[in-house]
This record gives structure tokens, sequence and C-alpha cells, in this order.
């Protein structure tokens, strides 16, 4: 049963799988946090390094939280404003 690529894997084996040389996987994991194994051995998100890695098709929400849409440039024009009512549809807020 193949269930596709790891999430989580020693930097060799990240450079590998994301087809890029070991220097540059060197220079994203620099801003990525490793998980930590029992044994000690440090691995690194895949996702996460691949989003250092093309952080263009990776569009910023507001909150930090990121944005798949197909048109990032909606996703980069910053947040809205509310209307003045509370989310749960109350009614205006007291001043």
């Amino acid at each position: 049963m193949d269930v596709g690529r790891p999430i989580a894997v020693p930097l060799e084996q990240c450079a590998q799988l994301l087809g890029v040389d070991l220097a540059t996987v060197h220079e994203l994991a620099a801003k990525v946090e490793p998980y930590l194994r029992a044994d000690g051995t440090r691995i690194w998100s895949l996702t996460q390094l691949e989003r250092q890695l093309h952080p263009e098709e990776y569009g910023r929400r507001r909150g930090g939280y990121l944005d798949r849409s197909t048109n990032a440039a909606v996703a980069l024009t910053g947040p809205t404003t509310l209307t003045g009512t509370s989310r749960n549809r109350s009614g205006p807020r007291p001043a």
C-alpha cells in the first residue's frame, strides 16, 4: 500500500523528495523547527520546507493563516472592515 510521500524526514531525504540540493534545504531548515524523534533524530516537515521554498504559491491571510485560493492577489489585498455588528449577529456593540 503506497501512502504517498512521508510527512517529515531527515534533511538529506527532504532534498531528494523536494528535488533541490542539500545546501538549499539547509537554508530552508534554518527557518523551520524540526521534530525530534524518541531516538534523538531530527526530522523536518516536508510541507513546511516546501512553503519556505515556494512562498509565492501560498498566499497569506489575516492572522497568519494560509490561503490556497486560485487568485492570490485577492488574499494579499488586506483585511476587510466589519460593519459594526458582532459576529454572533446580536446587533451593534454598545458604545
